[in-house]
């Protein structure tokens, strides 16, 4: 099983999120960098991986509103994707 760390702890704004995202989870370059390009990338994930996921307990910018929007995504995207597992690490 691949796994992957997303440390989403550092981020307050959208665009270098998704950047992060892109780059880390080896997204193609036409990655569309919103939630609903990654819903879409994630989906279709065929090979097994385990995504943890970093993420404040008090996010800062746009992130207050943003992050669990990107949260739900990832939730809703492995209950539709068996080959998909997501720990959750809330930092202080």
């Amino acid at each position: 099983m691949r796994e992957i760390t997303l440390d989403l702890t550092r981020f307050e704004e959208k665009i270098s999120l998704h950047s992060y995202l892109k780059e880390t989870l080896n997204f193609p370059f036409y990655y569309g960098a919103n939630l609903d390009a990654l819903h879409d990338e994630l989906s279709s994930e065929v090979q097994p991986t385990r995504i943890i996921v970093r993420y404040p307990a008090h996010p800062a910018g746009q992130m207050a509103s943003y992050l669990p929007r990107l949260l739900r995504v990832f939730r809703d995207t492995a209950q539709e994707n068996y080959h998909l597992e997501f720990v959750y690490q809330q930092m202080d």
